[in-house]
């Protein structure tokens, strides 16, 4: 019992520092995403599934709290991305902490002006395509449309 008390702490810990972090990008972003009806309509349901499986595994309450812990930090996740003063943050593939591509190492970046959407760009660190399909406000686009230009 310890044990599993252990491991359930250090996951809380982890959920919660993950969480923090993507919050604290969201807050340091110039323009952070624009949160559209599937980010929000996903943010909505998660606590709900995890919520669910949580009672489906034993309906105990410490499953209930890490459960919403981790909502929270997928919820985080979601939410985090955004344009910054350094560069492009942006989730690649299935992690949940975002990753920093820098002004330096950006280039051929493919924005639809008409959406206000931010479709992908090229790291030339890595050398591939990154597809992050992020809306922002029209003063986040025509900032990185001014990237883009100059």
């Amino acid at each position: 019992m310890i044990e599993q008390m252990v491991v359930y702490g250090l996951l809380i810990i982890t959920f919660i520092l993950v969480s923090m972090y993507n919050f604290k990008i969201r807050y340091e972003c110039i323009y952070p995403v624009r949160l559209t009806k599937p980010r929000i309509i996903i943010s909505i349901i998660i606590p709900f599934i995890f919520c669910f499986i949580a009672y489906i595994g034993g309906n105990l309450w410490h499953y209930y709290i890490l459960a919403l812990v981790a909502a929270i930090c997928i919820i985080s996740s979601i939410v985090g991305e955004g344009i910054h003063e350094k560069g492009i943050y942006y989730y690649p593939g299935k992690r949940l902490i975002a990753t920093l591509a820098k002004w330096e190492d950006i280039k051929d970046i493919k924005v639809d002006m008409s959406k206000n959407q931010l479709k992908s760009f090229k790291n030339t660190k890595t050398n591939i395509r990154i597809y992050t399909d992020q809306y922002y406000s029209l003063e986040g686009i025509v900032a990185i449309k001014k990237f883009i230009e100059g």
